[in-house]
């Protein structure tokens, strides 16, 4: 049975799941930071591949932005710490989702059943848990981390500054959402309660 997909505005449940080097890694280790979830579909493919090598090489960005990334897929432990040697991952852990078989991914509506693996997203969740960005890609297309970012600038400046609070985005009858601030823009996404002024 497919799960509902996950939306801006929900307490994401705590999970634990084993990263490339055995070490267990848990969601509400982390509490009081925000933390990126990248699904990916499989190791050993060139968009996944690319997708996990932005994210490696903006960790360092992130984590100054009170950021934790993590990627996230189906395949097994040994697999994950082969292709993370292979990617030269040195400071991005990469987490397997591998049994029960994409439970994580499932239970975010995430993860395609005919397939037998996750759908491509990102996955923003803030400091008390609560997701505040979604957005699920073609399978074919490179996430655009540039946007999750500047998204996350936002909300970390709104903080530091103590302006008003990001604000969830809109999700319309289709279940996608739309940007207030862009109505071109596709997929799921979150903007800020300056945007609504």
């Amino acid at each position: 049975m497919e799960e509902k997909r996950i939306i801006p505005g929900e307490v994401l449940r705590d999970f634990s799941l084993i990263d490339q080097d055995k070490g267990e890694w848990k969601l509400s280790a982390f509490k009081g930071k925000r933390v990126l979830l990248s699904f990916h579909p499989l190791a050993w493919t060139q968009i996944c591949a690319d997708q996990m090598k932005c994210l490696e090489r903006e960790t360092s960005a992130l984590e100054s932005l009170d950021t934790i990334p993590v990627g996230i897929s189906v395949d097994s432990v040994p697999c994950k710490a082969a292709w993370a040697r292979e990617l030269g991952l040195s400071k991005l852990r990469i987490l397997s989702d591998f049994w029960p078989h994409g439970q994580v991914a499932g239970e975010m509506g995430l993860f395609r059943e005919k397939e037998g693996f996750s759908e491509r997203a990102n996955i923003l969740v803030n400091e008390q848990g609560i997701v505040v960005f979604v957005k699920v890609y073609p399978l074919t297309q490179l996430p655009d981390l540039k946007e999750v970012m500047d998204f996350i600038r936002e909300l970390h400046h709104s903080g530091v500054e103590g302006n008003v609070p990001a604000k969830h985005c809109i999700v319309d009858l289709e279940g996608k959402a739309v940007c207030l601030e862009d109505s071109k823009n596709t997929g799921i996404q979150s903007t800020s309660e300056r945007h609504l002024d």
